[in-house]
């Protein structure tokens, strides 16, 4: 049998969802086909530490074209190509795949699904995979579509022990004392990751003022550049390529609301707090209010640092409020979709 090979089409210039759930999808077809040949096709360095020495990646110099992608495609003669999310932004120019192409179609706001569902690439494509369930999906699928796609459920990385210890040795982390983490995710959406972190280091202030004991660690992640003011006693980190298994063992989490952060944080069964911010076709209020309306999380929609400071200090100072929660957690199930996202792209590579 021919060894299987994968083109993911990883748009990741600013965020690293695009990235982050190829490498989930991918890690799964190593474990199933282990001389599965998988390359990523990407917009920003950031990929080198993400995919690491698991996975090749081709770096495209021209952010806003495709200039690599044709002869990439000629060279690597992938089985399947996968796209997530963005649809190519030159359909025209987008040569012709000599194998299968499949498409994972995250969920957007209402006005971006249409046109997705409308556009003429999706049917081009072998195979659509849907990274949520149906009902958390939430869009009934035109009849041209439905015979090729799949509801897999969320696409996420799962968080494992070992790493885990491998963290508390690099922070040099204490069980007997509180640990803060602060993540924007991949940092590239600059504007709003700067107002985050305002917001951030201005609780971390008021806390502080307060004398609370915890650890506080703001990762600005990979594609976020700029400098961030020392304040008073929390650690800036640029980056930490396994923030999935730092989530998973911190005592509380500060996030946006993107997809992958998230369902991480839901995974780890992690308390949170989510301060979304708007995007173009992502809605990150909707995603986080609806875990905060299962009792699952805490959500601010304003960007006030006194009353997230508050209630941070009452998780702090009472610990019956993060019992609460967990227990709320152990009721939540999450059927990841990673597995059968793998296994159809695998099949579809048999073709």
């Amino acid at each position: 049998m021919a060894t299987p090979r994968f083109l993911f089409n990883a748009h990741n210039r600013r965020g690293l969802g695009h990235l982050m759930r190829g490498l989930n999808i991918a890690r799964e077809i190593r474990g199933l086909a282990p001389a599965a040949d998988i390359l990523f096709y990407t917009r920003n360095d950031s990929a080198g530490q993400l995919c690491g020495s698991d996975f090749g990646y081709v770096l495209e110099p021209e952010p806003e074209r495709n200039g690599q992608w044709p002869g990439l495609v000629e060279r690597f003669a992938p089985a399947v190509v996968v796209y997530d999310t963005l649809l190519p932004k030159q359909a025209d120019e987008t040569p012709p795949v000599r194998g299968r192409t499949a498409y994972i179609m995250r969920k957007c706001k209402p006005e971006r699904q249409q046109e997705i569902f409308g556009h003429r690439f999706l049917n081009t494509v072998d195979l659509i995979l849907i990274p949520h369930q149906p009902e958390e999906f939430g869009y009934p699928l035109p009849p041209t579509l439905r015979s090729k796609a799949r509801h897999v459920g969320p696409i996420v990385r799962h968080a494992d022990a070992a790493a885990q210890q491998v963290l508390r040795d690099k922070y040099r982390l204490r069980p007997d004392r509180f640990l803060l983490t602060s993540t924007v995710g991949g940092g590239g959406f600059e504007d709003k990751a700067r107002a985050f972190f305002d917001t951030v280091r201005g609780v971390h202030q008021l806390l502080h003022e307060g004398g609370l004991e915890f650890r506080h660690l703001i990762i600005k992640g990979p594609n976020y550049t700029r400098p961030l003011p020392e304040t008073g006693g929390a650690e800036i980190i640029d980056s930490e390529p396994d923030l999935v298994n730092l989530l998973a063992i911190s005592d509380l989490v500060i996030a946006e609301g993107g997809y992958n952060t998230v369902n991480e944080i839901r995974l780890a069964k992690t308390p949170a707090v989510f301060l979304p911010s708007g995007r173009n076709y992502d809605d990150q209020t909707e995603r986080v209010l609806e875990l905060a309306e299962r009792g699952l999380a805490s959500v601010f929609i304003e960007r006030d640092p006194a009353p997230i400071a508050g209630y941070i200090a009452r998780f702090l100072q009472d610990p019956a409020l993060a019992e609460a929660l967990r227990q709320r957690y152990r009721n939540d199930r999450v059927a990841t979709g990673n597995r059968a996202a793998a296994e159809s792209l695998l099949q579809l590579a048999l073709q």
